[in-house]
């Protein structure tokens, strides 16, 4: 594929540092400097195939990592107490990665009508970039940050709900200029995610506005609703072939590790196991979930080989838990497909939307789909996938409650393995309920946010202790502000038990 074969020669284009990042004191005035590189040198499209790239690997990255602990996909041999001050350098430092070049495609594609297109693509990707961002942090830097060579060097904080409400328009504007102006100069293969194509993109924005609308409304019902109402009969992501996703390469095609797999990395170079996270199989397990294969590894436990590891276990609970379910054939293989967003997703937004009486949607109907969505992608047998859509546990009955608990796990499911999304919805809704250890003794929660990086603290200082006093303290426990659904966490039914399972 052309589009491999772009990311194999990322490494050795000049130019591309612009979108990698600095990685030397040369790089970084190379990257700052306006007298070394000049607009009619810069290649609008090498800097977006480098933030593309670089930014969808460090999200699936990020699930390797605390975030992936979080978000219950994934769970590490030496986790121990998630709730101890640490410093939550990612996604924060993104801003150097990702904003600023994809702030400077914006810029280059700004002035030419020809490249009309490319400005919406980039101004749709800030918009991934960022809600990620916000989402892990709350209030954080939008209106002032990164901004090329006049930047503000110690930008002002926006809220979280100023930032989401500009998201959410960007995403409007943005694919309402897609094809808005003939004769264009597309991307083409420079586009890793859709090749240019100009549909593709505006399904994704679409579908991205509308996880953003369906995220903020225990925060913002009007929001939410003048957002998801305006969105709903538009072109979305339907099928599994419309899915924004990017395959990394085999390792007989890149020389730089980087580009592939780095779950498969992981097991090539290393003993230790990647263990699965407790919440994603304590759901999955009591429906004989056929995904459960595809996602697992199964263990040598005599009665449940796909239990998944609890975290924040002190050392004395840790050792019932030798024996857990590892990472599955889909992420160990030597390519991975890193989804950005997928059908299945968009189909439980959809639900949702529907049961909140936002749309005049089918809940059940599109509940169904986006379970047959999501099989589809994993290429399972119809035959357990009727079976499954039969299991007393997954048909879409019960009270009001129970109906969101469905289609909340159904969409976490969905998710596997994108570990952003997934911490966000649990922090969201309140599902899957999560049973943690008791390393630190009585908290028993997720945590609702990042702290600020410490180098914040040294750089910008007044603007972060603003922002710090403006959220609620800058604590782990604070929420962010479209985390305001009343009663969560939800208290995991067996947390006073162990083993729970």
């Amino acid at each position: 594929m052309r589009e491999n074969m772009i990311l194999k020669k990322i490494a050795t284009i000049i130019i591309v540092v612009l979108a990698i990042g600095a990685c030397t004191s040369d790089f970084e005035e190379i990257n700052t400097n306006p007298i070394l590189i000049t607009d009619d040198v810069i290649n609008p499209s090498v800097i977006f195939t480098g933030v593309l790239k670089n930014s969808i690997f460090a999200s699936y990255g990020d699930t390797g990592g605390i975030i992936g602990e979080f978000s219950q996909y994934f769970a590490s041999v030496s986790s121990g107490n998630l709730l101890r001050q640490s410093n939550y350098t990612s996604p924060f430092n993104w801003y150097r990665n990702y904003v600023i070049n994809i702030n400077e495609v914006i810029r280059l594609t700004s002035e030419d009508p020809r490249k009309n297109d490319q400005n919406a693509m980039a101004r749709i990707w800030k918009a991934w970039i960022y809600h990620m961002m916000t989402d892990a942090y709350g209030d954080i830097p939008y209106s002032e940050a990164a901004i090329g060579v006049d930047a503000i060097n110690q930008p002002k904080y926006d809220t979280q709900e100023t930032i989401y409400t500009d998201m959410l328009n960007e995403l409007k504007l943005a694919s309402a200029q897609l094809g808005s102006i003939g004769d264009q100069e597309s991307f083409g293969n420079a586009d890793i995610l859709y090749k240019g194509d100009v549909d593709n993109w505006r399904k994704f924005a679409n579908s991205l506005r509308l996880r953003l609308a369906i995220r903020v409304r225990f925060a913002n019902e009007s929001l939410a609703s003048q957002h998801i109402k305006d969105v709903i009969n538009a072109p979305l992501i339907d099928e599994n072939s419309e899915n924004a996703s990017l395959k990394t390469l085999p390792p007989s095609a890149s020389e730089n590790a980087s580009n592939v797999n780095f779950v498969y990395n992981h097991y090539q170079t290393n003993i230790t196991p990647m263990y699965v996270g407790f919440a994603i199989t304590d759901v999955m397990i009591p429906t004989d979930d056929p995904r459960m294969p595809i996602f697992f590894t199964p263990s040598q436990h005599p009665e449940s080989p796909y239990r998944g590891r609890p975290i924040q276990l002190t050392q004395e609970q840790k050792v019932p838990y030798e024996e857990v379910a590892t990472m599955g054939p889909l992420l160990k293989a030597d390519t991975y497909e890193i989804i950005v967003m997928n059908a299945a997703e968009v189909y439980f937004l959809r639900s949702e939307a529907a049961f909140a009486n936002i749309t005049n949607e089918s809940t059940e109907n599109l509940y169904i789909t986006g379970i047959e969505r999501s099989m589809e992608q994993y290429n399972v047998d119809e035959a357990d996938v009727t079976d499954f859509l039969n299991h007393e546990k997954v048909v879409l009955n019960g009270t009001n409650e129970e109906q969101f608990e469905k289609i909340s796990t159904q969409k976490y499911i969905s998710m596997f393995f994108q570990g952003h999304q997934g911490w966000a919805e649990m922090r969201r809704t309140g599902y899957p309920k999560v049973w943690l250890g008791n390393e630190l003794g009585v908290i028993d929660y997720i945590p609702r946010r990042f702290t600020y990086p410490n180098d914040e603290y040294l750089k910008n200082e007044s603007n972060v202790s603003a922002a710090a006093s403006n959220i609620g303290g800058d604590k782990l426990e604070t929420r962010v502000w479209w985390d305001k659904r009343p009663g969560l966490p939800f208290r995991h039914p067996l947390q006073d038990v162990f083993p729970p399972n």
